[in-house]
Formats: structure tokens, sequence, C-alpha cells
């Protein structure tokens, strides 16, 4: 299928992202990564931040990795650094997301000599104003940029003022062969039950996510159903979570497990996920449930009426109404044919949309043609 692409001379494309952690965009970096390589690409992946975990992980698998050991996101000696690591490796193109490492692309991307510079929005910003200044002000020096959801394409047009011609859709890639292929978890390993309901979210506690409306309807399931919930991930609202869950007297019935390798085992033994988020882009996790046949229950914002027609593919509701949020997963929890439904429409979607081989292909015929000069990458 891809006999082309491998007889062509490789391409060395920069990845850049702002940080190396688990999660996010990071992951799916990562993922692009290792699927690019067996396509003709030569991909080189690093940090605007010090080494991480998936430093390690690419390593392993044979990919060169580099860091520019920012000490925080003023600390703009990492230019330098990322200058030099540019001049080094001589990429010939740059593909750069999340919003600093998307600046410092366009910055310090052609000092040595001309290239293409991609950049990448994987969220409708609305928590920090100057993210969304700082894309305006630079957005016209990259050739292209992603984005990986409609409603993230038209934030990229409309509010930050982006050329049409220079946006294109690359959506979130999942490998749904690899995700069928994935035992279901253990329950008892977390001392979860397996005769009672569960109910699970997964991603980085931060405030957009708006955690406590999760440990709300953990708390309306537990006392209608006995069911228990499951946070798979940390960050910054750990302890403002773990909190709630002491205050509600739920330390039995929730269990916070952190970063976790395969999620998806996870939601192939839950009933239901929960994504109450009040902003997203593509969300990862929502993909890899459709794909795992874990039914969703999500917030009824632009990112997720992208990926779910309600009713149809999953369950949305108005952002911080806990009240109904449980209740669409209560309607869930109690209806075995309705789950059944509902999994099923959601994974054939992911299937035919976001399926990562289809997302391989598009991403290596971009860089193609923007590395031949054709305007536009498609």
């Amino acid at each position: 299928m891809h006999t082309d692409d491998v007889r062509m001379t490789a391409i060395r494309v920069m990845m850049l992202s702002t940080d190396l952690q688990p999660g996010g965009y990071p992951l799916r970096l990562m993922r692009l990564a290792l699927a690019v390589r067996e396509r003709g690409v030569e991909p080189i992946v690093g940090s605007l931040a010090p080494r991480g975990p998936l430093h390690d992980e690419l390593e392993r698998a044979g990919i060169a990795t580099f860091a520019c050991d920012a000490r925080g996101g003023h600390d703009a000696t990492c230019l330098v650094r990322l200058a030099r690591h540019v001049r080094t490796i001589d990429p010939d193109l740059i593909h750069a997301g999340l919003f600093h490492a998307n600046v410092a692309a366009r910055l310090v991307g052609r000092l040595d000599r001309p290239r293409p510079i991609l950049t990448s929005t994987i969220t409708i910003e609305i928590e920090r104003q100057w993210h969304r200044w700082g894309e305006a002000l630079t957005g016209g020096v990259s050739d292209l940029h992603f984005a990986n959801a409609p409603s993230v394409a038209a934030h990229v047009r409309d509010d930050l003022g982006f050329a049409p011609d220079r946006v294109t859709l690359l959506p979130n890639g999942i490998d749904c062969a690899a995700v069928a292929g994935v035992e279901k978890a253990r329950r008892e390993t977390l001392g979860i039950p397996d005769a009672v309901p569960l109910l699970v979210w997964a991603g980085r506690m931060d405030p957009i996510k708006d955690l406590p409306t999760f440990v709300e309807v953990a708390d309306r399931l537990n006392k209608l159903c006995g069911a228990h919930a499951l946070l798979l991930g940390d960050g910054p609202e750990r302890g403002r979570v773990e909190a709630m869950v002491v205050e509600r007297k739920l330390t039995d019935a929730v269990h916070l497990a952190g970063w976790r390798k395969n999620v998806v085992e996870w939601l192939k033994a839950a009933d239901v996920l929960v994504f109450p988020s009040l902003t997203e882009g593509c969300p990862n996790v929502l993909l890899e449930a459709m794909a795992a046949g874990c039914p969703v229950v999500a917030g009824d914002i632009a990112p997720c009426r992208d990926l779910i027609v309600n009713g149809r593919d999953g369950l949305l509701c108005p952002v911080g109404e806990a009240a109904e949020f449980a209740e669409a997963a209560s309607s869930l929890v109690g209806d075995s044919n309705k789950r059944l439904f509902l999994s099923r429409n959601a994974r054939s979607r992911v299937l035919v949309e976001h399926d990562l081989p289809l997302v391989v292909d598009q991403l290596v015929r971009v860089y193609r043609n923007v590395h031949l000069g054709r305007r536009g990458g498609l």
C-alpha cells in the first residue's frame, strides 16, 4: 500500500513539542513519529522543555530526540538552543505543535536557511488570552497550520485570523486495530468490585476539565446505584479532587490511579466515560473510548459535537450541569441495549474518520507536497 512512499527519498522532519510528558499532544506526536517512519519520513522529535519520559520511549524505538532545556514558559534562552539543534539537524521541514513550540519554530526555524514551517492548534483556547495574541501575531510565518477538528479550524480562522488557505484539517488518529486487540483491565487490581457500575475519566487534571462536575456525578451515582469512579491522570487539580472526595466521603468509591500507560484497557473495563470538559480540541480519550466501545457522556461543546451526534454516537450534556450528566450516565448504566447501540455507532465513526493509517497517509502527503513547494500542502 505504501510502496511508492518508501521508494521516495526520505524527508527529514523535525517534530517539535513544548514538552514530551505523557498525555495529549506529546503522545499523539510520538505515535505519528513512529508511523511516518514507515512511510519514508525520517522524524527527529524534540521539546523546548527538558527531557521527559517520551524521549526515552522514542529513543528505545530508534527515533532520534533532542531537548532545549527551557526552565519555564518565559525562558527565551531555549530559542538559542533550538536554533543550534535546527542548524545541526538541518531538517527539510519543521512540524511544531502547542503554543510555545509553534512560536519558537516560527522565530528560529529559518535562521540557517529557508524551509517550510508547519504548526498546529489542538484546542480552542479560552484560558490564556496571551496565547491567542501570540498565535495571531506570529501565525503568518507558518506555511501551513494544522487544526485537529472542524471547530478548531474555525477558531483558528475566525478568532486568530489565520488565512483560510493556510489552515488544513488533520484529525487525531487512533490505531483502531491496536485498540481492538487490548484486553480489558481486571478491576480487582484497583479494588473495584466487578458487580458495580464503573464511571471513568482520563486526562491531565486541569481546571478546564471541570473535574468537580465529574466528582459530583460520581457522588450522585454512588448514592443511586453504588457506582464507583476511576480517574486516570494527574495534574494541578489533583489536590482539589482529593479534597472533594474526602469531603463527600467517597474514598472507598472514587479511585485516583494516576497516569496509566494503557488507558484503553480501563475504558474497556468501564461502563461509561464521563467527560465534562469546558473546552477541548479533538480529545484523544474520547476517540479511544469510542474505538474501545465505552459509551460516552460528554459536555455539549463544539469539539465534542465534532465527534458525537447526540443520541447516536454518545450523549451530550450542558457543561457544568452535574445533574444532567448524572441522569445521562444513569440512563446508560441501567440500559445495556442503549450502551451497545451508542458504542457500535461510535466505533464505526472512529474507524471511518480517525483510523491512524488514514491520518498518517494524509500527513505524509502534506509533508511531501510542502517539501516540493506546493501551496496548501494537499
